[in-house]
């Protein structure tokens, strides 16, 4: 008789438990993917060759879903895209299965894959995929991923690789992102979490004149820069295949400031033959104080005794050009020590503060046809020398700047004499005094 209760008692339990499992079965349902997702397909041509849409759209009593994304002619490229539209599906249905049904009762579930495609440049694109899911309770949630494809070299890379040093990059791009910001949505102060660590450049993209910065947090949303503001940070190949980008972006910019009739004066302060630990330090630390920004070239051999100083240079915002390596007459030289002379000044540069110096002026202002050709653009020359060199004197300094100085003046100084550094903050107080900006010689233009 003991026996016949202790198995009815066992079996009770086990429907007990059988019944609390289809219980919970009935209200949370089962994964919603027992059955196969019924997809209506479609195929279109893009407005880029060998570049073609897939649209997938399936309705379900409990969810409607429409995918769109690109598909190359290249196979390769099109594994990474899938297994991305996957990914996104399969979290959908992770998120769907842990709600309940009867939320989903008056209005089901969704899920919409949409994608923008930039072209920036032959055989390079930039695609923005936008998720957006409901899930009830009447919140829907939206989401930005970035890739890059390069479809000329059959691959994707992503957008850390396209600088030389994404880490230091991300440091100094941060302040003008974080000023966009402030000017527009007054919400800079949340910029410096979002260039932390090694997802600080991971979400942007390349779109006509611009890079996108893409932050996908709270309120923020997108902040644009001018390529020709992160040119010098990214690796020469990359440079070389935005040269084009970026000269219509320059040509744009002139335009609508020719157009705006709003004129301002500017002047260039340039600093050549540094660093120096002493002077340098002071020059930039009067800088610092006026909220200047200078043009910095520098000789090779320094920068490799004092990378610290070119690294703040950079991150203070200043532009950094190339002087040479140990300062000789280009044009006395042969083409292969010239080209060395700037290779090895531009490693040095890179190495300490990851950014190219794209800018070159020849020591002595000496250069000619075949050294032009080989800097491959137009020398930064100078329109006023102050002759700190010579006089060694900040009153003499002064002096010459007050009487010379005009709209778009360029003006030549030395970061490794003392007198320099003395006459700066008078220079710079008379400068403004007068109404000019003072720039690096990439804005004076």
């Amino acid at each position: 008789m003991k026996q016949k209760k202790l198995i009815l008692v066992v079996l009770g339990s086990i429907t007990l438990f059988v019944l609390l499992i289809v219980a919970n079965l009935l209200v949370t349902g089962t994964d919603s993917r027992d059955e196969a997702i019924v997809w209506a397909t479609e195929m279109k041509k893009s407005k880029y060759d060998g570049v073609d849409i897939k649209t997938k759209v399936a309705e379900e009593k409990l969810y409607n879903m429409a995918v769109h994304y690109p598909i190359f002619s290249e196979a390769i490229l099109n594994e990474q895209i899938e297994k991305y539209v996957q990914s996104k599906e399969t979290q959908f249905f992770e998120e769907l299965d842990a709600v309940r049904k009867s939320r989903l009762s008056k209005k089901p579930a969704s899920f919409t894959l949409t994608f923008r495609l930039n072209s920036a440049g032959e055989g390079f694109y930039s695609i923005i995929f936008t998720t957006e899911t409901y899930i009830g309770m009447g919140k829907n949630t939206v989401s930005c991923d970035t890739m890059i494809a390069d479809v000329a070299a059959k691959k994707w890379i992503t957008s850390r690789e396209l600088f030389i040093n994404p880490d230091k990059a991300a440091r100094v791009l941060q302040t003008p992102v974080q000023n966009v910001l402030l000017e527009k949505e007054g919400q800079g102060e949340q910029v410096a979490q979002l260039f932390a660590g090694k997802e600080a450049l991971s979400n942007i993209y390349i779109e006509e004149h611009d890079m996108v910065f893409n932050f996908n947090k709270g309120e923020l949303a997108e902040v644009r820069l001018p390529l020709k503001t992160v040119y010098p940070y990214l690796k020469k190949e990359w440079r070389e295949r935005f040269a084009k980008n970026i000269e219509e972006g320059q040509q744009v910019q002139e335009t609508l400031a020719a157009s705006s009739g709003n004129h301002v004066k500017k002047v260039a302060l340039t600093f050549d033959d540094g660093p120096n630990p002493d002077s340098t330090t002071a020059i930039l630390n009067v800088l610092k104080k006026y909220e200047v920004r200078a043009t910095f070239f520098v000789l090779g051999s320094r920068v490799d005794f004092y990378p610290e100083l070119v690294d703040r240079m950079v991150r203070e915002g200043h532009e950094i050009g190339n002087h040479t390596w140990s300062h000789k007459d280009l044009t006395k030289i042969t083409a292969e020590a010239v080209k060395k002379e700037l290779g090895t000044t531009a490693e040095a540069v890179e190495q300490a503060a990851g950014v190219s110096p794209i800018a070159v002026r020849p020591p002595y202002g000496a250069t000619n046809e075949r050294v032009n050709q080989i800097i491959g653009a137009p020398p930064v020359l100078w329109s006023v020398d102050t002759l700190d060199w010579k006089s060694h004197d900040p009153k003499a300094i002064y002096d010459i700047v007050k009487r010379d100085t005009r709209d778009g003046t360029i003006i030549l100084m030395h970061d490794i004499h003392k007198a320099t550094a003395d006459a700066l903050e008078d220079v710079i107080v008379y400068l403004q005094k007068q109404g000019y900006k003072l720039v690096r010689v990439d804005e004076l233009y």
